[in-house]
């Protein structure tokens, strides 16, 4: 309203356009501002573009019998212009004045030759505020839900508002607007908002369809990874391959560029925004694509939802982790959005599982895991056991459980993909080898520790022949083996096996690698564990830590495990803490990760109690 009076106040011979998507709140505030300043003009035009009829006329002046008595200037009202080519037909030689007009077109349309005013949807706060004072009986955390459900949209808020004092509870509007979204938002809307904000949507996406039926397509497939924005240059320039528009089984070539073109077309829909080379799906029609589509329309959609993720797909050859984290980060919210459950090719199992396993790097094991079973069933319901993709997916999972230390179930998923990966490549097959190394830890962790020292000897003098000394899945393996030689109370062999590994490591790999890092921290657990290799251990710890925080994350659990691993090296030979702060934050991720039976949050919490601290 204020930009609105700015703006006429300058300027009140020319054109202003509100600039938002539907159901914003562009109209209400366009006749809010006409009803509070209709005597600052001799007449009101008031026309809807859609059909192109006068809806409304102030004739003010009129009324006074002298329309133009005073000089003051005309203003027309184009209510739901779709786009600046359109507004030709609606300028009048007649009247001079000022033209309001309210679009969901792009603001960047507009810009060039009028003074633009964005609408965009209240911020969180506003929307809860409003809910709360609405709906006496919701509380903050559930009014957020909705909010964010919403997209803070105030029509959508609107409705939102009629459910729940109709006595409709919060869990069930929000089931109903994922499955059911016809009868949430069907009804008339407030304020005589002309029709429903269902129907705008599917008028919407027909108009789109008459346009290019593709686009459609890709909105819907965008909607399944919404509502985080889809980023344009993490598009990779490489072929892909795309649904036909008329068959599942008919595939025709595909390039990102093609893509950037059309994410500006789907910004002039009003189910989306372009801006800043980011695609803004709106939150409403995330929420409720799957309750509009048909089956066939999900399917579709499903498929293009794949093509996205291979387009936004970020892996390289570059190892540096640190790089890694730039090139995922943008994109990993949309690979999280993907359900698993609707996955449909095996590519897209395929990069999903590399985001999957990208969380495992960042040490988000609990996060991951449901996600990695759910998609692990998929493939294997899509596909046979012993498919590629399948086989990739089952090998994150594999990875997750063992991160996770739910040892069981690695051994178990472990036996089975070994035995899919022999009958695929062999025995001494490269993929079959390092399954079989991926075994030896949980294997050793369920008490199996001989049988884990014999694997991973068998294991290493393979790869060694097959691979080199020198090789990393051979090195790897090795690392492992000094660890099953710990477990097995061989600290001599556990330690000897790990400083050779250690070095060769560093060599091969450099010091900063998380395979590094790793092969570092179990040194310093066997030198403590020698009891005759303490300073050992402190310095190895004490030089790991930083490292890790510096590659890993200071968040990250395995610095944290590496941060109490050297409190309880000090604490044992000195008996204090060398920072009860940093001491307790690791406890803390310790606990969230593997709760608080594991075996290292039970020794510093003794610690703790010992010193007679809380923590």
């Amino acid at each position: 309203m204020a930009a609105l009076d700015r703006r006429l106040s300058q300027a009140p011979w020319g054109t202003t356009v509100l600039v938002g998507p539907f159901g914003v709140g562009k109209r209400h505030i366009a006749a809010e501002w006409v009803h509070l300043n209709a005597s600052r003009f001799g007449f009101v035009h008031w026309i809807r573009a859609r059909d192109g009829e006068l809806a409304h006329a102030n004739l003010a002046a009129e009324a006074e019998g002298a329309p133009y008595a005073d000089k003051k200037p005309a203003l027309v009202v184009i209510d739901g212009l779709r786009s600046w080519t359109d507004y030709d037909r609606f300028q009048r030689g007649d009247t001079a004045g000022h033209v309001l007009i309210t679009s969901s077109g792009p603001a960047a349309e507009w810009g060039g030759w009028t003074e633009v005013v964005p609408v965009g949807p209240w911020d969180r706060q506003e929307a809860i505020d409003y809910l709360r004072t609405n709906v006496g009986s919701l509380g903050t955390e559930d009014a957020g839900r909705i909010a964010d459900a919403l997209g803070n949209l105030p029509l959508a808020l609107a409705y939102a508002e009629a459910w729940l004092t109709r006595g409709c509870t919060v869990d069930s509007f929000l089931n109903a607007l994922r499955r059911r979204p016809r009868a949430i938002l069907g009804g008339a809307g407030p304020d005589r908002y002309p029709g429903s904000l269902v129907a705008r949507i599917e008028e919407a996406r027909t108009s789109l369809a008459s346009t290019d039926r593709w686009t459609v397509h890709l909105v819907d497939a965008a909607a399944l990874l919404g509502p985080t924005p889809l980023p344009v240059r993490s598009l990779r320039p490489r072929p892909l391959y795309r649904p036909d528009d008329d068959t599942l089984s008919t595939e025709i070539a595909l390039y990102p560029s093609e893509l950037s073109k059309a994410f500006p077309v789907l910004g002039k829909c009003g189910l989306s925004t372009f801006d800043d080379a980011l695609l803004h799906v709106s939150p409403v029609y995330c929420a409720t694509v799957r309750g509009l589509l048909s089956q066939e329309e999900k399917r579709q959609a499903a498929r293009w939802a794949d093509v996205l993720l291979m387009a936004l797909d970020p892996r390289d050859s570059v190892p540096d982790r640190c790089r890694a984290r730039e090139r995922w980060q943008p994109v990993l919210p949309s690979f999280l959005a993907r359900d698993p459950h609707e996955v449909v090719t095996g590519e897209a199992l395929t990069v999903i599982a590399a985001a999957y396993d990208h969380m495992s790097d960042l040490g988000r094991w609990q996060a991951v895991l449901a996600r990695v079973e759910a998609l692990h069933r998929r493939g294997t319901e899509l596909f046979t056991q012993d498919d590629a993709a399948v086989l990739g997916v089952g090998d994150v999972l594999l990875r997750a459980y063992t991160s996770a230390h739910r040892y069981a179930d690695a051994v178990k998923l472990g036996a089975v993909l070994r035995e899919r990966r022999i009958s695929v490549c062999g025995p001494l097959g490269i993929d079959t080898l390092k399954c079989t190394s991926a075994v030896i830890i949980p294997l050793g962790s369920c008490g199996h520790v001989a049988e884990a020292v014999e694997l991973a000897q068998e294991t290493l003098l393979a790869q060694t022949t097959l691979l080199g000394a020198d090789h990393r899945d051979t090195l790897l393996t090795k690392s492992r083996r000094a660890v099953a030689e710990r477990m097995a109370g061989r600290w001599r062999d556990a330690v000897a096996i790990g400083e050779a590994v250690l070095e060769a490591q560093q060599h091969v790999l450099g010091r900063a690698h998380p395979d590094v890092l790793s092969s570092a921290y179990e040194l310093a657990c066997a030198y403590h564990e020698s009891g005759v290799h303490t300073k050992d251990a402190l310095d190895l710890f004490a030089e790991t830590l930083p490292l890790q925080g510096r590659v890993l994350g200071d968040d990250h659990p395995a610095t944290a495990r590496t941060a109490v691993g050297l409190e309880l090296v000090h604490f044992e030979a000195y008996g204090t803490l060398r920072s009860p702060e940093r001491c307790s934050v690791a406890l803390e991720r310790l606990r969230q990760q593997f709760g608080v039976g594991d075996r290292d949050v039970y020794r510093l919490e003794q610690a703790f109690h010992t010193l007679g601290m809380s923590w």
